[in-house]
């Protein structure tokens, strides 16, 4: 009977603050004082309707990991399928002038989230809940507050920023000022110095943060301040703390790069955070990377034992470019590839010509479609390795830089320092080369490439050889955000504006 009432009591308060719907807050696990928070129960309860709400965001057609951050790259790394003869869609990314005047991929699934860790941070305290159990939900609260401001910081710059539940229509969360980027980063920064008094709480369970995903979310942001906002040292040194306490080593890798992204095998040892996806949820971007069966030859399609995942439209795929460069790697040796990129001519047509695709986390393969039952995987210790030989290439140690890149690469290509040349030129290649052979599509390479400055030399338009994004960015200063989506604009004008170059 107390959850009946309890359920009727959140259905009344969703009904009650429906017109508070600037970020589109969402409520079906929101507590208020006066119902819900005062036991144990309903405070441990409230914590996995934060991570609930990420994987519902991260998980969508276009808000992802994947076309916040990959896609973005451009023609170098992703087009649209041949095969299937789609055009460019999804109002985002290789053609970037297509952006102008506003997106529809917006940020109220992040601000859901967020507003779901303000009422953990909001109540803790008020419950009947033991030490313990106070200090791990405030703990994941600080986390995923922050880990949501950081994604909020480089894709759309100009954000709310809310810490308080939204409980009434008076509110000044229901309709939020926006603020800058600095004042942003502060924010992630604040709530990272807060986590940090309940790291010792977080535990291992690797659907949550635990004490290894807040160090890579501190070195990740310590190395965002320093090389993108120019903010000093001090954030060297952050980034250095963290990733020296993780500890970079060889054997906190797996041995077999494919077994990291094992569907039997999810939480192994080189991840360190992740997002549950089940055959429940079937959630996940990779469905695009797919092909439909009157395409594909029928021996060939997954469900037959071949090995084309079939689905409905593939929407991307490697160029010709990257499956060249691919193939030209896998031919040196990297095992990675295979994970990677799927090729052959598997294709229905007359002259079964060559079709590619992404394998990497594309769930259940013995069946069509494929069932997304992979997890989605946002740390893991390749990153944390990566990050600190990116780390070492700041500090001028470029010695200790390609010490630790030949972690990553001796695992891809079965040799030993395999990067010798300490030039910081051929330095710098190998940290991009790097990058972009280990996490493609994992949506790491973006926010890599912005903090190397690798980004500016990078040409996103095939249409539109030799222009790159230091071009432009003559044409507009904040080529490297997102624009905010329309519908957040028009439903809060007096407090949201369009980020400058995008309106």
């Amino acid at each position: 009977m107390r959850k009946f009432i309890k359920s009727l009591i959140v259905l009344a308060s969703v009904s009650m603050f429906a017109s508070c719907n600037v970020l589109d807050i969402e409520y079906p696990m929101t507590l208020n004082q006066t119902n819900m928070w005062t036991t144990p129960s309903d405070l441990t309860q409230s914590v996995p309707g934060i991570y609930l709400r990420l994987r519902s965001y991260f998980s969508g057609n276009e808000c992802n990991v994947f076309y916040l951050n990959e896609i973005r790259v451009g023609d170098g790394l992703w087009g649209p399928s041949l095969e299937s003869k789609v055009a460019d869609n999804f109002k985002i990314a290789c053609r970037h002038s297509t952006l102008n005047g506003g997106s529809t991929i917006g940020w109220s699934g992040l601000y859901s989230a967020i507003d779901q860790a303000n009422a953990v941070l909001k109540y803790a305290d008020m419950c009947s809940a033991t030490p313990d159990q106070v200090a791990w939900a405030k703990g994941q609260a600080y986390f995923a507050r922050a880990y949501c401001y950081f994604w909020c910081a480089r894709i759309w710059g100009y954000c709310p920023v809310n810490l308080l539940p939204v409980e009434s229509t008076t509110q000044e969360e229901c309709y939020p000022k926006q603020r800058t980027p600095e004042e942003v980063l502060a924010q992630v920064e604040a709530d990272l110095n807060s986590c940090e008094e309940f790291t010792a709480s977080l535990g291992t369970n690797k659907y949550y943060a635990t004490k290894e995903a807040y160090l890579m979310l501190k070195a990740e942001f310590g190395l965002w301040m320093s090389s993108v906002q120019k903010a000093g040292e001090k954030y060297l040194g952050m980034a250095e703390q963290a990733l020296n306490e993780i500890g970079i080593s060889d054997s906190k890798l797996l041995s077999n790069y494919a077994d990291v992204f094992s569907r039997t095998n999810k939480v192994n040892k080189e991840i360190i955070f992740a997002l549950n996806n089940t055959v429940t949820s079937k959630a996940g971007y990779q469905v695009y990377f797919c092909h439909p069966a009157n395409l594909i030859a029928s021996s060939y399609q997954c469900k037959n034992g071949g090995p084309v995942p079939i689905s409905s439209t593939q929407w991307w795929a490697s160029p010709a470019s990257m499956v060249a460069e691919l193939k030209a790697n896998q031919a040196d040796g990297d095992t990675r590839v295979a994970t990677n990129l799927g090729y052959g001519n598997y294709s229905s047509a007359s002259d079964k010509h060559e079709i590619t695709w992404c394998n990497k986390l594309l769930g259940d393969m013995s069946v069509s479609p494929v069932v997304l039952d992979n997890d989605l995987l946002y740390y893991r210790y390749a990153q944390a390795v990566m990050m600190y030989a990116e780390l070492k290439y700041y500090q001028k140690d470029y010695a200790n830089a390609l010490k630790a890149l030949n972690i990553v690469a001796k695992r891809a290509y079965k040799v030993d320092n395999k990067y010798t040349d300490t030039n910081p030129a051929a330095v710098l290649d190998a940290i991009v080369k790097e990058y972009r052979m280990e996490f493609l599509a994992e949506g790491v390479i973006w926010f890599a490439l912005i903090r190397t400055g690798a980004i500016w030399d990078v040409e996103p338009n095939s249409e539109k050889p030799g222009e790159t994004f230091r071009d432009l960015k003559e044409k507009n200063e904040n080529i490297l955000l997102w624009p905010i989506a329309n519908g957040s604009i028009n439903k809060n004008p007096g407090n949201i504006k369009q980020v400058k170059g995008w309106a």
